[in-house]
């Protein structure tokens, strides 16, 4: 197998989702994760959210005045640090090109129809190869407080509801009725949005389950195997250079997540796409039975709060800072403030202030949509770009980009996240 093996470069979610719709079309395959385990990087503690229903890129018309405003907050939902402004001048131009009104349409288009693919993906691959990874079909709630409004929320609802996406609007008491624990919360609940087919899931635990059922149908996923460039000779792929030295290989596909821009750089590919440090919290829900059972996003704080079987997940913010992975006190107390304002009485019974503390660069293209195909190098695919998406567009873009490989009919459009995309 290993003279013939499609390589994937990665053994995150991206990674392991890609190499598992290949072995399921009956391709000889081998992982090959840097790392010293799969799931350790972006996919560890992630926001723990399948998630359609929050399809739509971050940048949305007015984003470079809010990023303009947040050069003085620290505690802003979107950071952007001056030291990080020089690496990301021609990243910055594109994603501010692409934040016109239509062109966000498109991209929110487009990657819901990518998610609404990728959750049927998911839930198919959870249900026939029971994989656990404490991941249900839970819905979720979009919750915002008196004060706030919910019109925007709204209407990008309404126009994705022509495309699938089921959702309803409830008030104070209706939020409370679908999920208990927010009671001591209700009075500073001025609206809510319900969707029903939102899922949960710990990233770094379907990582490890992937990659079981990797091994299982006979392909492999060798850790502590550093991929430092690509060779390419006449124009076509002609191996990978690693910490073991060069290895000859037909078929490759990059899906290291940030790691990928320089790997495909290395072979004269450029992909747009920047790393946002993001961060997470998580509290140990051991011995509270009155944990909550839906995920939370809070628009006010721009955080979500995920049940993950006994744990509570708490992730959000989004800090351009380069490759920057410190952990800064500020950026964490709005996570910690999120579950004391949404979940008061359990704040005081399991204090977030005790949770793990997280952070991972998320690989975020300008125009919010991913890059899935093969790039114009015969032989070499990319698979990267999925943003704070990469739970939600795991499963669909790995089958997605196993069956262009395999010169099957597309289960949608490719176009909107060809490599080849101007």
């Amino acid at each position: 197998m290993a003279e013939h093996a499609i390589l994937v470069i990665g053994g995150g979610l991206i990674g392991l989702a890609t190499a598992y719709a290949l072995i399921e079309r009956g391709e000889p395959v081998r992982v090959l994760e840097s790392l010293d385990d799969v799931g350790q990087g972006t996919s560890f503690a992630n926001g723990g959210l399948v998630t359609p229903s929050m399809s739509e890129p971050w940048n949305a018309p007015g984003v470079a005045r809010h990023l303009a405003g947040a050069f003085l907050d620290p505690a802003a939902p979107l950071k952007l640090r001056a030291s990080a402004l020089p690496a990301l001048l021609g990243w910055g131009t594109r994603f501010l090109r692409h934040s016109t009104a239509a062109r966000f349409e498109r991209s929110t288009e487009a990657s819901f129809r990518l998610a609404t693919l990728s959750v049927r993906a998911t839930r198919d691959w959870r249900e026939r190869l029971r994989l656990e990874y404490d991941g249900c079909a839970s819905g979720a709630l979009s919750i915002f407080r008196r004060g706030t409004s919910a019109d925007s929320q709204v209407a990008l609802s309404r126009r994705l509801q022509a495309l699938g996406l089921r959702f309803t609007e409830v008030d104070a008491a209706g939020a409370v009725a679908l999920e208990p624990a927010l009671a001591a919360a209700a009075a500073d609940i001025g609206a809510a949005l319900h969707f029903p087919d939102d899922e949960v899931g710990d990233g770094r635990a379907l990582c490890a389950a992937l990659a079981a059922a990797i091994v299982a149908r006979g392909g492999s996923v060798e850790t502590a195997c550093c991929v430092h460039r690509l060779a390419v000779r006449g124009g076509r792929l002609d191996g990978i250079e690693t910490n073991q030295g060069h290895e000859p290989a037909r078929r490759v596909v990059v899906a290291a997540g940030i790691a990928s821009v320089g790997l495909l750089r290395s072979a004269g590919i450029r992909i747009a796409v920047a790393p946002a440090k993001g961060y997470s919290l998580t509290v140990d829900l051991a011995g509270h039975p009155t944990g909550p059972r839906l995920p939370i996003s809070d628009a006010a704080r721009h955080v979500v709060l995920t049940p993950l079987g006994q744990r509570l997940r708490i992730a959000g913010t989004a800090e351009f800072a380069g490759r920057d992975l410190s952990l800064r006190p500020e950026r964490i107390a709005p996570l910690v403030a999120a579950m004391r304002e949404v979940y008061p009485e359990l704040a005081l019974a399991a204090d977030p202030v005790a949770g793990s503390v997280w952070a991972g660069l998320r690989p975020v293209s300008a125009d919010g949509l991913p890059y899935i195909g093969a790039t114009s190098i015969e032989g070499l695919y990319v698979n990267a770009g999925h943003g704070a998406l990469g739970l939600t567009l795991a499963a669909g873009s790995g089958i997605l980009l196993a069956g262009l490989m395999h010169g099957a009919p597309a289960p949608l459009d490719p176009a909107p996240y060809s490599p080849l995309r101007a």
